[in-house]
């Protein structure tokens, strides 16, 4: 009985050791009446198909089987899938011929698919253009793949040759899917470029607004900060974007320094003056926003705009000042909001605003002076002003 059990299971071994080679046979088969398909004219591309994926079904690693299905993917315009298949092909164990296919066709669909993309972007069809961008950097790194591991000096060269294009066509890949607010391939792509090239302003500048589209605030900062180390010359929606993603994260100090470096890039920007004036307003830090308002007019000199802020500023100093009982300073604000309305009074006589805070900062002088003959002079000199600002009102001459 032991002796027939042993027959038995010697009798299934060499049975099935008989079938490997029958099962190969069968697998070169399919590979082979595949590629006549694939060859006749027209291709019969379904039939080479279902071939292609019966022999991978019954070995998933199969080389041949990976590259004719990209091919014939490559054909029919599936290039993701065509990109997945070739992906899994070991160049080297390819013959002769197909090797030479296979990188004439990656070379093909790089300089097809970039030449497409630049048409689709200069006619504005963004969201096309990132596809075919997209296709040509893919391309780009199969094929430096398949050249280093050739293992030889002119292919490992041509490899490093093609960086310069790839780079190129990250950039434009990023720019064209940012236009179509693709926001995630405009990142993926951008990302990789300052990956390969951390200094490339370009790529940083993109990134600003991919961040910053998707809210990503802290990134947003990072980048404009990347942006303005990097250029001699930052535009200035590149403060603007940083000072609102610290708006968004609720950091007033990021504001407050932002807005001081958008003023020595961009020193005659009246907003950038009105706007961090009025949050150290704002924040009741009166001295801050008078500091500020002072730089700005003297950038600009004759604008009336500035002029009346800083005015503005310097009354309510004063009025705070005066009722934490620091006359000195009282004194000093109130006498900094005549000037500034005088220097405004001389580029507008008939402005209201100015003849209005006149009249208050004279009103504010007489009431911390102690000298009672001075203290009736500066009470006139404003009524006399708030009498001249009725006036104005009244005639319709007031600016």
């Amino acid at each position: 009985m032991f002796f027939r059990k042993v027959s038995v299971c010697v009798l299934f071994a060499l049975g099935f050791a008989l079938l490997i080679p029958v099962a190969a046979d069968a697998q070169k088969i399919e590979l082979r009446s595949a590629k006549i398909y694939i060859r006749e004219i027209p291709p019969q591309t379904e039939k080479a198909l279902a071939l292609l994926e019966t022999a991978l079904e019954k070995d998933p690693g199969n080389n041949e089987a990976h590259y004719l299905l990209g091919l014939i993917h490559y054909r029919s315009g599936n290039f993701d899938q065509m990109f997945q298949n070739w992906g899994a092909v070991t160049f080297d164990d390819l013959d002769r011929k197909d090797k030479e296919q296979f990188r004439n066709t990656l070379g093909s669909m790089i300089r097809i698919n970039y030449q497409t993309g630049q048409q689709n972007y200069e006619q504005g069809k963004y969201a096309d253009a990132a596809q075919f961008y997209g296709r040509s950097v893919n391309a780009t790194s199969m094929l430096q793949g398949i050249l280093r591991s050739i293992g030889k000096k002119n292919e490992a060269e041509e490899a490093d040759n093609l960086e310069i294009a790839k780079q190129q066509g990250y950039l434009y890949w990023g720019y064209a899917a940012l236009q179509a607010e693709d926001y995630e391939n405009a990142r993926m792509a951008l990302e990789q470029l300052t990956e390969a090239d951390p200094d490339r302003f370009e790529a940083w500048d993109g990134l600003i607004n991919v961040y910053y589209n998707s809210q990503a605030w802290d990134k947003a900062i990072m980048a404009s900060d990347r942006v303005i180390e990097l250029s001699e010359e930052v535009d200035l929606n590149t403060y603007l974007i940083k000072r609102d993603a610290y708006f968004n994260v609720a950091d007033t100090a990021g504001v407050i320094t932002t807005y001081e470096q958008a003023m020595k890039a961009f020193p005659e920007e009246k907003s950038l003056y009105r706007d961090l004036g009025s949050i150290q307003s704002t924040r009741n830090d009166l001295a801050k926003a008078i500091e500020v308002l002072e730089k700005g007019t003297v950038a600009l000199p004759e604008d009336q705009d500035l002029l009346r802020y800083l005015g503005t500023n310097y009354y309510n100093k004063g009025l705070s000042d005066r009722d934490a009982g620091n006359v000195e300073a009282a004194s000093a604000a109130f006498n900094g909001a005549v000037e500034s309305m005088n220097k405004l009074l001389v580029l507008e006589p008939k402005s209201i605003e100015a003849h209005d805070i006149l009249g208050d900062a004279y009103v504010g002088l007489a009431s911390i002076e102690t000298d009672e003959a001075r203290k009736m002079e500066l009470f006139t000199k404003g009524e006399e002003h708030q009498k001249t600002k009725m006036d104005l009102i009244t005639s319709g001459e007031g600016k």
